[in-house]
């Protein structure tokens, strides 16, 4: 693995790039002044303002454009860093890796490319947001819907490259993308898929192509630019219910796992099942300081309090049913029947049809209505700044048990509280862990470091390796992936070295490096 050093890049270096990148984009789009690089900064990093500062922005509007930013770049050893609408929060923002690596800004590539309604598909650029595509639904009188994550103002594209998840049908947001338009690290244009056929008429239609598929290195990589990306949509169901399962006791976790995992299976349940603890959704609705305004953890005492105001439970499950009265009405009986062995469970249920207003934050996004309704959860502490912990385990209640387990113990030997949920796919769960802290208080932060990094250390001698993560512990979450001396890591050094032999495009992401030392500029 290379190792992270400063000031390889020369001013004049930098100076000659800015000249030849604004001739390109023209002045308002190209800067590197002090102003711009802080813009870029990540607002929830646990640690020093400037660790990650860049060194400036390029902002093209085109494809042609962004190969010869990328040529300029390549010529002069200028990394790059490519960033969608920079909302990948609490995974670092739109903050690079490597300090002063120059921001490659495609917001300004926001066009809808394509909607066909009849194969209920769409395609886009980076800079094409949840709100806007939902937007362009609506002025358009198309009856179609997206899955969206919590906040809708990301990137579909970029959401979809960092292998993110949503609460609609399609939920795997990069397992329902088809076809990628990717501009290599020498300037050249790739096209993925049946796309790699001129004229073809299934590139966004169809997962494969012809011979190896390549499009998942493209995702959580250095090894390219995406700027255009096909995007599952679902034709608006016939009737679609919101429901809700209310466990009392945090020892139910594992039961009502266990219980719903068939439905998974099978998929009776096809968008993502959140189980969210009470903190967690606490933390969308209200703030810390209305319960409790003492250090440490919240007090069990209290705990129950919030559970009887908020009217919730110590886990709560969510999820969506789509299609006709009558499969919905079936599915969910035999869903309440898994599960009314729980005792004290409370199920609730919302129905709608087409016409119908949905108002209700969670019914909205799981029928693909974007919103910044989860986003206040950066106000739980106050001052706020967060991070993600989010390790992979096995959809069974008792790998549930154990990862709740150790997460909440580690979060309350550091003073934090434990707000905590499991995004269920048909096998697995993404055991999403958020920390929220007072970008305030330094030694608050300084506890964040240490406890994140025993989070990644802890769970990956239990086998729960983290799907995604900060920049401050890529390195660290690549070196856990170490099976057979890191060979995992290894290929992928030395396809960036093949593909990417400067090393210009993301140096370090997700912790690959290639075989050049990558150095930081100023």
């Amino acid at each position: 693995m290379a190792k992270l050093e400063q000031n390889s890049v020369s001013q004049k270096q930098i100076d000659t790039a800015f000249k030849e990148f604004k001739s390109i984009v023209g002045d308002q789009w190209a800067s590197s002044l002090h102003e711009d690089k802080e813009s870029y900064n990540d607002p929830y990093n646990p640690g020093q303002e400037f660790e990650f500062v860049s060194g400036g922005f390029v902002a093209p509007e085109s494809v042609p454009e962004v190969q010869e930013i990328v040529r300029v770049a390549n010529r002069l050893g200028i990394p790059l860093w490519p960033l969608s609408t920079g909302k990948n929060l609490a995974y670092g923002g739109a903050a690079p890796r490597v300090p002063g690596t120059v921001m490659l800004d495609l917001k300004r590539m926001n066009r809808i490319l394509e909607v066909d309604e009849e194969l209920a598909y769409a395609v886009v650029e980076p800079g094409v947001s949840f709100f806007d595509l939902h937007q362009y639904f609506k002025d358009n009188n198309l009856k179609l819907w997206m899955s969206v994550p919590g906040p809708g103002w990301g990137s579909i594209v970029g959401n979809g490259l960092e292998r993110g998840a949503g609460y609609g049908y399609y939920s795997d947001h990069f397992a329902s993308s088809r076809g990628l338009e990717v501009v290599l690290p020498n300037g050249e244009l790739l096209r993925t898929g049946m796309g790699a056929l001129p004229g073809s008429n299934a590139w966004h239609l169809f997962n494969y192509g012809y011979g190896p598929h390549v499009e998942g290195i493209f995702t959580q990589s250095n090894y390219g630019i995406v700027t255009r990306m096909g995007r599952d949509l679902l034709p608006e169901p016939e009737f679609y219910m919101s429901c809700e399962i209310n466990c009392p006791r945090e020892s139910d976790l594992e039961a009502v796992v266990t219980a719903l995992r068939p439905f998974k299976i099978d998929e009776t349940i096809r968008n993502s099942l959140t189980i969210m603890n009470l903190e967690l959704i606490a933390s969308f609705m209200s703030v810390r300081s209305q319960w409790y305004d003492g250090n440490g953890p919240i007090p069990e005492e209290i705990l129950k309090v919030m559970q009887e105001k908020l009217n919730l439970g110590r886990w709560n499950a969510a999820f969506a049913l789509y299609g006709s009265e009558i499969k919905v009405g079936d599915a969910w009986n035999r869903i309440q029947n898994a599960v009314k062995h729980i005792s004290g469970v409370e199920l609730h249920a919302r129905t709608y049809q087409p016409g119908d207003e949905i108002l209700h934050p969670r019914d909205q996004s799981q029928a693909g209505i974007p919103s910044l309704s989860e986003f206040s959860l950066v106000n739980w502490r106050g001052a706020g700044g967060h991070i993600d912990f989010s390790p992979i385990g096995p959809l069974r209640g008792k790998d549930a048990k154990i990862m709740n387990d150790l997460v909440r113990s580690l979060n309350y030997e550091y003073g934090f509280d434990h707000l905590g949920g499991f995004y269920c796919d048909a096998r697995s769960f993404r055991c999403i862990n958020t920390l929220v802290f007072r970008k305030d208080d330094p030694e608050e932060m300084a506890k964040v470091r240490k406890l994140f990094s025993r989070l990644v250390s802890e769970f990956a001698k239990l086998g729960y390796g983290e799907y995604r993560t900060h920049l401050a512990y890529m390195d660290q979450v690549a070196s856990t992936f170490n099976y057979n001396d890191n060979a995992m890591l290894r290929f992928q050094d030395l396809l960036k070295s093949a593909i990417d032999p400067k090393g210009i495009i993301a140096p370090g992401k997700s912790g690959v490096w290639g075989n050049k030392d990558m150095g930081g500029v100023q």
